[in-house]
């Protein structure tokens, strides 16, 4: 069951970051520092109703759909299929052992089902290098745009921009 996360969830949350933060070193890049995301990150999600939980007897991935503008994405190396409105898919990580069980793509449903029911577009960015999160992001059918800078990033700035036009 996927549902918004309350501030009782957030040690199980911190706990799946802190092994996707391993896995994402152990491939040799930096997208998620050892300072964030963080439980202030996840607290602030939550008093937004923007994070999300999958719930099975306990938490085993977790999602921010945020549904405000993302200002990191007004400049881009390329082009947004459209200017409409448009939700961001941030701060996405499941649970090991669950990772070949299409939890994430469960996820990415549910987001489409929310921006369909908005009217809106989804938007995501991740890392060059996280060839997992890109296979992903092309298998749930969004469509490359570009490079974004984040601004407060001073290690590996650069993603790679997606956007999924929802009709």
């Amino acid at each position: 069951m996927i549902r918004l996360a309350d501030k009782f969830d957030i040690p199980e949350i911190l706990e799946i970051i802190t092994d996707a933060r391993k896995q994402i070193n152990d491939l040799g890049f930096k997208q998620w520092t050892n300072d964030y995301p963080n439980a202030q990150t996840f607290i602030n999600d939550i008093a937004n109703k923007e994070l999300y939980v999958e719930d099975k007897s306990g938490i085993i991935a977790v999602m921010a759909l945020v549904k405000s503008i993302n200002h990191d994405y007004d400049k881009i190396d390329g082009n947004w299929l459209s200017n409409n409105k448009y939700y961001t898919i941030h701060r996405l990580a499941v649970k090991d052992g669950y990772k070949h069980l299409k939890v994430a793509q469960s996820l990415f449903a549910f987001a489409y089902n929310e921006a369909l029911q908005a009217g809106v577009n989804l938007r995501i960015d991740t890392h060059p290098r996280n060839i997992p999160m890109l296979n992903l992001i092309k298998k749930m059918n969004y469509v490359y745009c570009g490079v974004i800078v984040l601004p407060n990033e001073l290690v590996e700035p650069e993603r790679l921009a997606y956007e999924l036009v929802i009709e």
